[in-house]
């Protein structure tokens, strides 16, 4: 899209011309030419969106004499030589009646072009793009050369030309415009004299010395010849950008007594050359300044700061919570239109002189210039997170409120390149997002040590997956009423070869943000049911025993979790039933008519589903009656409120209750003492907890199920 994007501005740029242009990039050396350049070296017009050339296709066709100063052109773009390279050469157009046979003896047309380009560089400075603009001035060269025979002949030749010509008689101060070169400003031939004055009172003020010193540098003998860009307003007030050239008559003493020469408007040219310098340092949807102008902006300043008596500055990044939704649920178009309203919203709160940039589809930043303290930054964020947070209406009817994360990095904390500063800024709006959106976050070095810290888990977590170094461990869950073992919870553990054992909290939530938990999850889930058979055959039961394994978010929605147990309980021997899935109660109302239908195929499957931890996320009374699930586990902090004596104690009946009017299972989750078993027999059906056991290794479970075996059950109650 983006590709074809730039086409069109091309195309559309080359229309209101007479120029070509082309686009080389230099990573996969593939080049863009325009219809009109290929026009210009003979070569069929193609489909520009879907065709690519290389840039031999161009090269080839250059004159032997001009082909290494095209390459040296190229070259010097490409080390960094800021100013844009201008070298006219010849190109060869073959007779398109030629063929193999005669190829040798085809008609060869040399034609004169002007090739204009610049490098377009990366954030590390390294050019990944040439790109510019051709035109055919082979008329021109023409005129030229006729200039230097005869200037009756060259006026003759250059009369039907699209340049203006002048010729100047310096010591006489008179000058002669052609019609053309008056017609070019929309003047017709008696509205303009004969005097320098007609044409430099037209001239932008900023360009009449540049104008002035090129002409005299010419004049002086110093520049063989004149050629220089500027700006003219036309009769109506419009800019427009004009090429001069000339040529001085020199007189036996080598005094200038005569110049004459040609204009011409290349106001086309330099506007599809704006629009691409436009383009490589703003963000096309919006409009605004994009990452690669940002840091160049807090490079700027941090420049500016090292100064004695510089005032601080600080960057800001907001990133919009939950955009992501809006797109899944009305459209990409409508998102656009909604980060566009966004946009507006945030340019307008801004401070003059603030530079407000996109960095990606929801994340924006903006640089905060001569601040007086802190407080400066942080009453700027606050500003923004009002703005965005203001009701959004669309035309179709669709109202919304957004909120943001924001992360501020301070100059006082000390800083050398500005990707450092974007980057602590980042890390402190993961801070205020993760702490629970819609929040405001300062960035601290401790940050840093944490972001690093973390950055080491997940190279570790990673290790781990590919290394074998998980494991599961398994707490029984048992039947209240006997208070023998009824199943298991399989739960993770990460073995780390220098740290030992690791608390799933800390690796559990890195792995559910790196993407990780899913093949963790799919690894788990095959141990589990594995583990399953093996202690359903050596430890039979009339009710075999179950398995429950905690599926996570991104399992359950990016994995195909209904092919992976399809295939699992294919090749492992277990009774579907004995399968318990438990998910999250946030997880189900993300997206409610999705997950009935995942549930509903792994219910088809005969596997059990719980809900975990019910109580503790959104009010599922709405839709559990719609889902088919088998179990409810009551979290550990209702749980405890039976020995504390807490009103949340209550919740434990009401949820029991529950289970037993819709005919699900309930389950009691953290039961640690005997009172908490007592309270619970008669409202559940099963419970674990360290009570009756606590997670262990496979070798320690089956010595509690061979005891169990020996008819000595675990503690149902004191």
């Amino acid at each position: 899209m983006v590709l074809n994007t730039n086409i069109d501005r091309y195309l559309l740029a080359e229309k209101a011309g007479t120029e070509g242009v082309w686009d080389w990039d230099l990573r996969s050396d593939t080049l863009f030419l325009s219809p009109r350049f290929k026009e210009f070296l003979g070569l069929p017009p193609g489909d520009p969106s879907r065709e690519t050339n290389r840039p031999n296709d161009w090269l080839s066709l250059v004159h032997p004499e001009d082909v290494d100063w095209l390459h040296a052109s190229f070259e010097a773009q490409m080390v960094g030589l800021s100013v844009p390279f201008q070298i006219e050469h010849r190109v060869r157009r073959a007779d398109p009646t030629a063929n193999s046979a005669n190829e040798s003896t085809a008609k060869t047309d040399w034609r004169w072009l002007v090739c204009r380009g610049m490098a377009v560089m990366d954030d590390a400075g390294e050019p990944v793009r040439l790109v510019g603009s051709v035109a055919d001035i082979t008329d021109r060269k023409h005129a030229e050369h006729e200039l230097r025979r005869s200037e009756e002949r060259y006026a003759l030749a250059a009369a039907g030309a699209a340049d203006g010509l002048w010729d100047w008689h310096i010591d006489t101060g008179e000058i002669y415009y052609s019609p053309r070169w008056k017609a070019m400003l929309g003047f017709e031939d008696a509205e303009i004299g004969g005097t320098v004055d007609e044409w430099f009172r037209r001239v932008l003020p900023d360009d009449l010395d540049g104008l002035r010193t090129a002409i005299d540098l010419h004049l002086a003998g110093e520049r063989p010849h004149l050629q220089h860009e500027f700006r003219v307003r036309d009769k109506s007030g419009d800019e427009m950008w004009m090429l001069v050239r000339g040529l001085a008559v020199r007189n036996e003493e080598g005094s200038a007594v005569r110049m004459a020469g040609s204009m011409t408007d290349i106001t086309a040219r330099k506007k599809a050359e704006q629009q691409i310098l436009f383009n490589a340092v703003h963000d096309g949807m919006t409009g605004l300044p994009n990452r690669t102008l940002l840091l160049d902006r807090i490079g700027q300043a941090l420049d500016r700061n090292r100064r004695a008596g510089a005032r601080p500055f600080a960057t800001i990044i907001i990133d919009l919570d939950r955009f992501k939704a809006i797109n899944d649920a009305l459209g990409s178009s409508v998102g656009d239109r909604v980060l566009r309203i966004v946009a507006k919203r945030l340019d307008a709160s801004r401070r003059v002189g603030d530079t407000l940039a996109r960095l990606s589809a929801d994340e924006f930043a903006v640089l905060i210039d001569e601040m007086d303290d802190a407080g400066d930054a942080l009453a700027a964020a606050e500003r923004m997170a009002r703005s965005i947070s203001r009701p959004v209406t669309l035309e179709e009817g669709h109202e919304f409120v957004l909120t943001a994360s924001i992360g501020v990095a301070l100059s006082q904390t000390g800083y050398d390149r500005a990707e450092d500063m974007l980057r602590d800024a980042s890390l402190a709006m993961y801070r205020a997002k993760s702490g629970g959106r819609a929040r405001i976050d300062v960035f601290d070095t401790n940050l840093r040590r944490q972001a690093m810290a973390a950055m080491r888990m997940e190279a570790d977590l990673r290790a781990a997956l590919e290394q074998g170094q998980l494991c599961l461990h398994y707490q029984p869950i048992v039947l209240l009423e006997t208070g023998a073992i009824a199943g298991f919870e399989a739960l993770m553990r990460w073995n780390h070869p220098e740290r030992g054992l690791v608390s799933p909290v800390e690796f559990i939530p890195l792995a559910e943000e790196t993407g990780l938990i899913a093949p963790m999850g799919r690894w788990a889930l095959g141990a589990a049911v594995r583990q399953l058979a093996a202690w359903q055959c050596r430890f039979p039961r009339p009710t075999p025993l179950f398995m429950s394994v905690n599926v996570s978010t991104r399992q359950f929605r990016d994995d195909d979790i209904v092919g992976a147990v399809r295939d699992l309980l294919d090749v492992v021997p277990i009774p579907p039933s004995s399968l318990k899935l438990e998910l999250t109660e946030s997880l189900l109302v993300q997206d409610p008519d999705e997950c009935r239908m995942l549930m509903q195929s792994l219910r088809d499957m005969d596997v059990r589903l719980s809900i975990d931890d019910f109580g503790t996320g959104y009010s599922s009374l709405a839709y559990l009656h719609k889902l088919p699930v088998d179990v409810l586990k009551i979290d550990r902090s209702f749980v405890k409120a039976v020995s504390t004596g807490e009103g949340n104690a209550a919740i434990v009946q009401v949820i029991a209750g529950l289970a037993t009017i819709l005919r699900l299972d309930a389950v009691a989750e953290g039961v640690e003492t005997a009172d908490e078993a007592v309270y619970l027999r008669d409202l559940c059906k099963y419970a674990q907890g360290y009570h009756f056991a606590r997670p262990a290794l496979p070798e320690a479970v089956e010595r509690l199920l061979a005891a169990e075996d020996e008819h000595i059950a675990l503690p149902a109650s004191a």
